[in-house]
């Protein structure tokens, strides 16, 4: 997945493996800058600017509750919110 996980402007390469993530703030070889452990393996995941910072971090989905990260960290959700439906296809933009 890709995104600016450090708020440089520039757009970066992150792998999931599972539930844990490898967060590359360069495009180059090498180890990951970050490697955290981020809700469920069976999770859909989505990347964006949740809060508006300027940085990209992830959410997770299930079903149709959201659990948002407004940073690259393991552990609980910063934000929780149900919306839709299961079923129905997520976008993520910068809507205005």
């Amino acid at each position: 997945m890709a995104g600016d996980w450090d708020g440089d402007g520039k757009d970066t390469l992150a792998v999931r493996r599972g539930n844990q993530y490898y967060v590359k703030n360069s495009i180059s070889s090498g180890n990951a800058d970050k490697v955290v452990d981020y809700g469920k393996a069976t999770d859909e995941v989505l990347v964006g600017d949740w809060n508006g910072n300027g940085t990209d971090s992830l959410a997770v989905r299930r079903g149709n509750t959201y659990y948002i990260s407004y940073t690259i960290h393991a552990g609980d959700a910063d934000k929780v919110v149900a919306y839709g439906k299961a079923t129905d296809d997520v976008y993520v933009g910068t809507w205005q």
